[in-house]
């Protein structure tokens, strides 16, 4: 049972040993940002616009691809402040708890994309995408594009099932709760971007590669499990509750209570990032340079996405300050922590050659 207990709850430091950088050109990328997004107003006011300048999307954006072309780091802050916008608008704003409107909502997303005219008038939110369509089928090849449209949608479609298991309060189990998980971060669309921003663009043939998907999903995996850690203390002292939360969803189908499920969702988080670190090293030794570029800010993701958690309001508790600390050594956990990679959704990782997997 997930029961309450007294007091905060204490968010273990997080095992990282990938270093961390940030985009030189750091202050243009969030420049504009913020004037990109009041442009398309997605922020209107200045309460809104403050509260966008506080997420700091364009510091993550500096985070996630340190070595991206600046035009390349621009689109990439356009496209994760959308993300941000559709996830505010299912987790808190209008369509919270009305999954028929968001999955209407979402179709309308999903043909913003294409590089027909949108009707008018059209949500600015929908303008917006479509802007960022267009910045992304000159950034890349058809192909990749095409990529990034298709896991865009598989996105869109991961929310609308979270937004129908919210409203409806049906719990998932644990692998129907991961295989959903590893879409709803918005990793698969911002990574296909991310093979572009650097001014070289991967072959497809090496994306489609079996260790490198599998790397691709462990990235995504590894920052929903990050995300849902680092926001679980303020859940917790909010109130507030996510039926889509590992450290819920191990408390109900464990039966550990809110410290011991942490303890657990940490150490399968632990077990992934160890995981991806061994494989990636073993692909990156016979990478081409436009490879080992899409594995390097793969890296920069994960790690990015913990120095910015570090500092950002929305894992803050109030008197508590930030919940997120990094470390370089990895602690041990207890044997009855759930394995991962037993998993269903994810099993197929292990299958993987011994001569890539490590």
């Amino acid at each position: 049972m997930n029961e309450q207990v007294p007091g905060p709850l204490s968010i273990p430091a997080l095992w990282c040993p990938i270093p961390g950088g940030v985009h030189p050109q750091r202050d243009a990328i969030t420049d504009f940002q913020l004037e990109w997004s009041v442009r398309h107003r997605l922020a209107v006011g200045g309460h809104e616009i403050a509260r966008l300048a506080g997420a700091d999307i364009g510091g993550l954006a500096a985070r996630f691809v340190p070595r991206a072309t600046l035009t390349g780091a621009r689109t990439l802050a356009a496209l994760l402040t959308l993300t941000f916008v559709i996830d505010d608008l299912n987790d808190d704003g209008r369509l919270r708890g009305r999954p028929g409107d968001f999955a209407r909502y979402a179709a309308a997303l999903s043909h913003a994309l294409d590089p027909r005219r949108l009707a008018e008038p059209a949500d600015p939110p929908v303008r917006a995408l479509h802007d960022i369509g267009r910045r992304v089928r000159r950034a890349m090849s058809p192909a990749l594009a095409a990529r990034l449209v298709r896991d865009f949608r598989v996105t869109l479609a991961a929310e609308v099932r979270e937004s129908a298991n919210n409203a409806r309060r049906v719990p998932p189990d644990l692998d129907t709760y991961v295989r959903n998980r590893l879409a709803t971060t918005w990793v698969l669309p911002l990574a296909g971007l991310a093979a572009a921003v650097d001014g070289v663009e991967p072959a497809l043939a090496d994306l489609d590669r079996p260790e490198v998907r599998a790397l691709t999903e462990m990235t995504s995996l590894i920052l929903g499990w990050d995300n849902d850690i680092c926001g679980y203390a303020k859940d917790r002292h909010d109130g507030s509750g996510d039926v889509n939360n590992l450290p819920d969803v191990l408390a109900r189908t464990t039966g550990a209570g809110p410290a011991r499920a942490l303890a657990q969702a940490v150490s399968m988080r632990d077990q992934v990032l160890g995981h991806w670190l061994r494989l990636s090293h073993q692909v990156d030794r016979s990478s081409d340079p436009a490879l080992s570029g899409y594995l390097a800010n793969l890296a920069s993701m994960i790690r990015g996405h913990l120095d910015w958690a570090a500092t950002c309001p929305r894992h803050t508790v109030p008197q508590g300050g930030a919940v997120v600390r990094i470390t370089h050594t990895r602690d041990a956990y207890e044997a009855a922590t759930p394995d991962p990679l037993g998993l269903p959704a994810i099993a197929w990782w292990s299958t993987l050659p011994e001569t890539i997997a490590g």
